[in-house]
This record gives structure tokens, sequence and C-alpha cells, in this order.
């Protein structure tokens, strides 16, 4: 939740200051002046005032009625600007003043002997992890006959790149199950892999869909994933999902970008 604020107050940020540029640009096409509009006897007239001292102004007739909404324009991107600006003043202010003294921050501020008398309002990383990794779940089973290569973590995988995906998870210190049976819309599936992101306390599914160039493997994937989207899985959000073909093997650059973008912030 945490960094999902500060993510979110992040792309706010960046939002009004480019918005704030935009204005500025706007404002360089516009006439001098300001508009000043008056109501009486159910008529309505514009009049130009040139300055802030000039509390009249001129007249402004129908025919020059484009000059008055290029005026209204104006004080509109004018209040427009004063309003980002203001936004992005108090976001700042809740990005330097927050950051390093959320709750989440605290307990880990207090010194071992303190950590270790009581358990803290939100659990730790750490102790999340630890309980995450002791649930027990269901593993596809391995047939006596099934090719399998092992990872540096001591599994077996059905797969090269199977294998090369769990060797980066490791490296990269991020939790994760192999095959972890998984209830999607009723149907039991054992995805690739169940991975969680320790940071935003979020698990995704991925899978890595290695046959693509095989019309029954193509066609089975394709009524797994309706399956997950049909159930609330989508890509990018919860899903994650790698491909090849015997032609175009899995580009692992790519692996590892995917896994900074979703996992690791």
């Amino acid at each position: 939740m945490k960094l999902e604020i500060f993510d979110a107050a992040h792309r706010r940020l960046t939002f009004l200051k480019s918005l704030a540029d935009s204005i500025i640009k706007m404002q360089k096409n516009e006439p001098n002046g300001m508009l000043r509009i008056s109501r009486s006897n159910g008529k309505t007239r514009m009049y130009l005032r040139e300055n802030e001292s000039d509390r009249t102004g001129r007249y402004i007739p129908q025919s020059e009625y484009e000059l008055a909404c290029r005026l209204a324009k104006k004080g509109y991107l004018g209040k427009a600007l004063t309003t980002v600006n203001g936004e992005i003043e108090h976001l700042k202010e809740y990005i330097d003043d927050c950051a390093g003294n959320t709750i989440e921050d605290l307990f880990g501020k207090l010194s071992t002997p303190r950590q270790e008398m009581f358990e803290p309002v939100i659990e730790t990383d750490e102790k999340f992890v630890d309980r995450w990794k002791s649930q027990q779940f269901i593993q596809k089973p391995f047939g006596d006959d099934t090719i399998s290569y092992k990872s540096k973590r001591g599994e077996k995988f059905r797969s090269k790149s199977e294998l090369l995906i769990a060797d980066e998870l490791f490296y990269a210190n991020i939790p994760y199950r192999y095959e972890c049976k998984t209830m999607i819309g009723g149907i039991p599936v054992y995805p690739d892999f169940t991975v969680l992101n320790v940071a935003r306390r979020r698990v995704y599914i991925w899978e890595h869909l290695g046959k693509l160039g095989d019309q029954d493997y193509a066609d089975n994937t394709a009524v797994k994933l309706n399956n997950y989207l049909a159930n609330g899985y989508y890509p990018g959000v919860n899903l994650l999902i790698t491909w090849e073909t015997s032609r175009t093997p899995i580009k692992m650059e790519l692996v590892r970008d995917m896994m900074e973008r979703f996992l690791l912030n």
C-alpha cells in the first residue's frame, strides 16, 4: 500500500509538471488584457480590461466575440496554472515529509531488543515473506519418465527456459512457487510460477508459453488464457506472460526487465 501511494504521487507529479509546461505554452498565444462579464436586466455584456486598475474596461461587441472567448480562456489558463502549481507543491511536501516516516518504516527503526519484545501493528516484509514461504501448496507431480532440469535452488523444472527464469528469480531474491495448484474459475491449474512482489505484497501468476509453434499447445494455451481473463487475471496487473517458439527463444534481458518492472518495485 505504501509504495502504491508513493508511485501514484510520483505519477501525478510527473503529469502535473508536464501539464504546467503545456499551459505555459498555451498562454503565450493569448491576447493582452482581462475579461469582465456583466449581467444586468437579463442581458450579458463583456468588457476588455487592459490591466488590474482598469475596473470597467472597453465594451466588446458581438462582432468581437472571438476575442471575448480568448480572454475567457486566458483567465481559465491562469487559474489552471495556479491550481496545478499548488498541487505540485503539496505533492512535493507529502513525498518529502513521508519518505522514510510511514508506519511501515517505524518498526525497523527500533532497536533489536525492542523488536524482540512485541509484534508490530503491520507485519514486516521479512515475516510476511517467511509466512508466505511456509504455506503448504500442492505441486504438479513429475512422472518417472519426465525430463527435468535442476535449478540453483535445487528444484526440478520441465524446461530449460523455466529453469532460466527460476534462476533469475532466485538471484533477485524474489519468492516463487513452481507449478503451484491454483483454482481459477473452479478449474485446477498449475501456473508455471506463482511469484511475490514483496514491497507491494502482491502475488502474480507467471506463465511461460514455451511451445507456441505447436498448434495443439497454442490451442490449449488460448483456452487457459481465456480462463484467466474470465476470472480477473489480466496481463500486467496480476498475470505475467513470457513466450517462445523453437525459432524464437526466450530473451533473458526482457525477463529481467519484466522482473524489475513488476516484481522489484
